[in-house]
């Protein structure tokens, strides 16, 4: 494909610079019908294209580094914005922090498939000649640079022009646009031309109202007023190029030469980048501390490592506290050893104590996670990419400090936690599920899934195991409500635990299952076990993913249909997320009553919608009546959790399954928790109360010889 790529480059801000590169983008789509893109790298408006065409927060090329050397138009197809008008959009970054990510080869790298891709492409740059706006410009065929008749902005236009001169650009792929070309006051276009020393090659009209109208609306000129004369000014300009690219295609020879001229300068512009590459390198390395102390652990660590192979030890953590211990302890005098080694390297600013820490973690733990493994105020950790762990802490996520080295050490650590269980990740199968010894959740997506870098998410178990006191202490639930979840669980109701991610669902599952009593046999079924229930007789079953082969895989499912036949009391499982669901609400319905589960649902209503669905993912061909039918028959107890925006979780319907009316399954709410305000700190106000309703099986609950207050229902 002959691809037109185009740069527009603005002499100052406020000269229409953003509004002329989208305008012309959709008009070169109106006006060729061909396949248009417009990617965004001007770092001082970010956020602003995507603002004026109405296209909501985007995912942008940072999102794409981790996995820029495999990049392929297919994958791109899944980034880049399609904006009504027809035009594809992508911005470099969404927000300035990913700034320093951006490479001069990464937007070589994407230039280049959008030329496979589009038949014109349309770029926005800084005009700060940078490497990597040099690097842009090294890979266009033409840029257009937008001016305003006033003297500082021309003041501008000529440096730029200057620029391109001793940067060795070709001078006749800069074309000059003069924006607001009979602005009241600006100077005339012989006094522009005079001043430039150049003659704009398209001059676009003063159109205050239909720019203001653009920018309020959120349409382009170009599709709002086509016929304004900003408008007019934009489709010359089209015209102008379309004809230039048809031109160029009957005479290649001229292309080519052009192309030449411009491999030779992108050539040059590579040489001096390296050159500068080499020379911040060797500066960083003396003046950074940070960048000190990292490639001393790297040091540090790679040494370990050879010394460990010598004495035929490997750095593999064990499952033996006082094997753990001892190794902890010759590695600790190895790396310390070592350190001793480095002699007059080290400087005040390393602290020696920290760095043995962060290798031992690296070397048998990990590595930076450790120390927030070691938080117990810590709640779950969230690492996206090596250089960006968050954390959650009272219910709230915090970005933390801690960052790894490299995305090798990362998956290092991914690799650490998941072998040990006879799991795998790698291309071929780039997610898991795992925990850790101490029982917390683990799971891992690495590229090409994950777009920025491996990333890992661990649910921390809770060294304290808690218990309804806790909750109600937490205001999370009320002593009316615990005592009446003991006699439902007591009474062998079947009962499902309903909530949103990170709601406490497996938490509260925890609780509620240490009503059972102990004298009866239960079974759990998870994929990754994170249950600790505190009867003796409890049987633990966790699915297993198939092996590299593809063979071996263990399901819920299959779990759930063989722990049938070990004679359980009670089933309990984790969580219904597939087919499982329907032989869960028959084991329920055959005799397995006061059997527990979570899902992943916003309202009992959701959560019966929810199971609807699942049923029909076991591939059984059943009508709805029937599904509703079995639902209604199973499910006795809907629990309802949900986390608040101050980070709180609380209990918000306790809710009856009552039966089948109308072929719909009716439901009982018998508490309920409701918000009614927020105070000025941010901490949620509301109440727990009795709806009123009594529960259809009282009887039952006087029929077994349990005295309950019936005055907890506020009947």
């Amino acid at each position: 494909m002959s691809s037109k790529i185009i740069a527009v480059i603005g002499s100052k801000g406020g000269v229409g610079q953003t509004s002329i590169a989208i305008n012309l983008a959709i008009a070169l789509k109106i006006q060729s019908k061909k396949r248009v893109a417009l990617l965004d790298f001007n770092f001082n408006t970010i956020g602003e294209i995507a603002l004026l065409l109405s296209i909501p927060e985007t995912k942008s090329l940072s999102n794409l580094l981790p996995v820029i050397d495999k990049l392929s138009a297919q994958m791109l197809k899944g980034y880049v914005a399609e904006h009504s008008s027809g035009i594809d959009f992508l911005t470099a970054v969404s927000e300035s922090a990913d700034v320093p990510k951006i490479f001069p080869s990464h937007a070589e790298k994407i230039i280049s498939i959008f030329s496979t891709i589009y038949d014109y492409v349309i770029i926005n740059i800084n005009k700060d000649f940078s490497d990597l706006q040099i690097a842009i410009i090294d890979n266009t065929d033409m840029v257009v640079l937008v001016t305003t008749p006033e003297l500082s902005a021309l003041y501008h236009a000529k440096k730029i022009y200057q620029q391109f001169s001793s940067n060795h650009f070709p001078v006749q792929m800069i074309k000059i646009v003069l924006n607001k070309a009979d602005i009241p006051g600006g100077l005339n276009v012989e006094q522009v031309t005079e001043y430039i020393e150049r003659e704009p090659s398209w001059l676009i009209p003063f159109d205050i109202a239909s720019a203001v109208s653009s920018i309020n609306t959120g349409v382009p000129a170009v599709i709002a007023s086509p016929k304004v004369s900003f408008s007019k000014g934009i489709f010359s300009i089209v015209e102008a190029i379309v004809k230039e690219k048809v031109s160029q295609e009957k005479h290649s020879d001229e292309t080519v030469s052009f192309k030449d001229t411009m491999e030779q300068v992108r050539n040059e512009h590579r040489l001096l980048r390296k050159e500068r590459e080499v020379e911040i390198v060797k500066t960083e390395t003396v003046t950074n501390p940070a960048i000190e102390t990292e490639e001393l652990k790297m040091r540090v660590y790679n040494k370990l490592v050879e010394e460990m192979k010598e004495r035929k030890m490997e750095l593999t953590p064990s499952n033996d506290k006082q094997k753990m211990t001892e190794m902890r302890q010759i590695i600790q005098k190895a790396i310390e050893k070592i350190l001793d080694a480095e002699g007059e390297e080290l400087t005040s600013r390393i602290d020696r104590t920290r760095i043995v820490t962060e290798v031992l973690d690296q070397s048998l733990g990990l590595g930076p996670l450790e120390d927030l493994l070691r938080d117990s105020s810590i709640t779950e950790i969230m690492v996206n990419g090596r250089d960006r762990i968050y954390i959650e802490r009272k219910g709230k996520i915090f970005l933390s400090d801690k960052k790894f080295s490299t995305d090798q050490q990362l998956l290092n650590v991914i690799e650490r936690i998941v072998t040990p269980l006879g799991r795998r990740i790698d291309e071929a199968s780039p997610l898991v599920d795992a925990r850790l010894k101490d029982g917390s959740r683990v799971n891992a997506v690495i590229p090409p899934l994950s777009l920025v870098g491996p990333c890992l998410t661990i649910r921390k178990f809770s060294k304290e195991r808690l218990v309804f006191k806790n909750l109600i202490d937490f205001n999370s639930v009320t002593k009316e409500m615990v005592e009446f979840l003991r006699i439902c669980v007591q009474l062998r109701k079947n009962i499902i635990i309903s909530g949103g991610t990170g709601s406490g669902k497996t938490t509260l599952l925890n609780i509620l299952s240490s009503f059972i009593q102990a004298d009866e046999r239960i079974l759990t079924i998870e994929d990754a076990a994170e249950l600790q229930l505190p009867q003796e007789h409890c049987i633990r079953l966790e699915s297993r993913p198939p092996n590299i082969e593809g063979a071996g895989e263990i399901t819920i499912r299959r779990l759930l249909i063989n722990s049938l036949r070990m004679r359980p009391d009670r089933i309990v499982i984790g969580e219904c997320r597939g087919g499982e669901a329907l032989d869960m609400l028959q084991a329920m319905n055959t005799g397995h009553d006061g059997s527990l589960t979570t899902i992943h649902s916003n309202t009992p209503r959701d959560c019966l919608s929810r199971l609807e669905t699942l049923i029909l993912m076991a591939g059984m061909d059943l009508p709805t009546s029937a599904i509703r039918n079995q639902i209604s028959s199973a499910i006795d107890i809907i629990v309802q959790i949900s986390r608040f925006s101050d980070g709180t979780r609380k209990i918000t319907h306790v809710t009856e399954v009552t039966g089948l009316e109308n072929d719909t399954v009716t439901l009982s709410d018998i508490f309920l928790y409701k918000q009614t305000g927020i105070e000025k700190n941010g901490k949620v106000l509301g109440d727990f109360s009795p709806t009123g309703l009594v529960p259809s099986f009282t009887g039952e609950i006087k029929s077994h010889g349990i005295v309950l207050d019936m005055g907890i229902f506020g009947a």
